[in-house]
């Protein structure tokens, strides 16, 4: 997402013309969905292997989460007075899906049942409507400053 100031826009921070934020921000998304689905397997199923994969989604996430919280950090201070208030909002909600998905990660590290019935799917169903709604709204802030209409 460019961010136009005074007649000229500034560049996100991109890899072999890629935007670097863009390509990162799905990774978290999907894993943290898929935590939600193997949760609610291991409910079904109680296998611990469900439970290892849900643990090892969750760190995935939080992991890609972070560089791209740190990127989208990056890219706040460079647009400067320019920050719409669609950055910031997007920021929120990566932030919170984060921050809960952290928390959940503890709850996952208890052992067997008790890590993922009541809280820990909870969480996992917070987190991911939190990502997806941080997604969702990255995409229509750019949708939006690109200019085109619907």
């Amino acid at each position: 997402m460019a961010v136009r100031m005074a007649g000229n826009s500034v560049r996100p921070v991109t890899v072999v013309g890629h935007p670097l934020y863009t390509m990162i921000l799905p990774i978290p998304i999907v894993c943290f969905i898929g935590a939600v689905i193997t949760d609610l397997t291991y409910l079904s199923m109680p296998e611990i292997m469900w439970l290892d994969f849900s643990t090892w989604l969750l760190l995935a996430g939080l992991i890609t989460g972070g560089v791209a919280g740190v990127m989208l950090i990056i890219e706040l201070v460079r647009v400067g007075r320019a920050r719409t208030g669609a950055l910031i909002v997007h920021f929120v909600l990566v932030l919170a899906a984060w921050i809960v998905e952290v928390f959940n990660s503890f709850i996952h590290a208890r052992d067997g049942w008790t890590a993922v019935a009541g809280t820990g799917i909870i969480l996992s169903i917070i987190g991911a409507l939190l990502s997806l709604a941080a997604g969702w709204f990255w995409q229509s802030a750019s949708y939006r400053e690109s200019g085109e209409r619907a």
